[in-house]
């Protein structure tokens, strides 16, 4: 085995620890940089992008009629089945067109948010909203009906996502509820 010339450039760098104070400089710029801190929920709150596959929700068409047909393919279409469909008909008794749900509920825990069941629905009455504040206390909130499902959503789908907006708190009859004021939203990135 033959030793390589000596190399002046290497001992150097090995007396001087060049390599540690690259990295500490990355380190220290880091420090010394501005940090971006959210005052979340209390001052400001996140808007989810339109793509954002978020808590569920059952859609209405323009005269307030459920799209919701019964047909139970997003209940086929779902990996974990958690989403329970029964249909029924209509009192009018005019067939299949006024088919509804008797119930609708899905399970909140075991839903993956794939998206599947909002692709296989043929009336565009379901769809993953971008609801994302799904944290509760007890078991007997993760259990979605189809009541709690048709009230529309706090971020309609015209609103661009990826802001940060104002939030103001509301009292509900279920607590203090955080809603985002989406009059006024700045572009930051997080």
């Amino acid at each position: 085995m033959s030793k390589k010339g000596f190399d002046l450039f290497d001992l150097v760098k090995k007396v001087l620890f060049t390599d540690f104070v690259k990295g500490l400089t990355v380190t220290l710029g880091y420090n010394i940089s501005k940090s971006i801190t959210m005052r979340y929920p209390d001052e400001e709150k996140w808007v989810p992008y339109r793509r954002f596959r978020g808590m569920h929700t059952l859609n209405r068409d323009e005269n307030g009629r459920e799209l919701c047909v019964a047909c139970e393919l997003c209940a086929k279409a779902c990996p974990t089945g958690c989403i329970t469909v029964i249909p029924m008909e209509d009192n009018s008794g005019r067939g299949i067109s006024d088919r509804v749900a008797k119930v609708w509920t899905v399970n909140v825990v075991r839903c993956l948010f794939c998206g599947y069941c909002e692709d296989a629905c043929p009336t565009r009455a379901l769809r993953l909203g971008r609801e994302y504040e799904l944290a509760c206390t007890d078991f007997s909130c993760t259990l979605k009906s189809r009541e709690e499902l048709l009230v529309p959503q706090p971020v309609p789908e015209s609103i661009p996502g990826g802001y940060v907006v104002k939030s103001k708190f509301e009292r509900t009859p279920q607590g203090i509820k955080v809603v985002p004021e989406l009059s006024k939203y700045k572009k930051r990135s997080i």
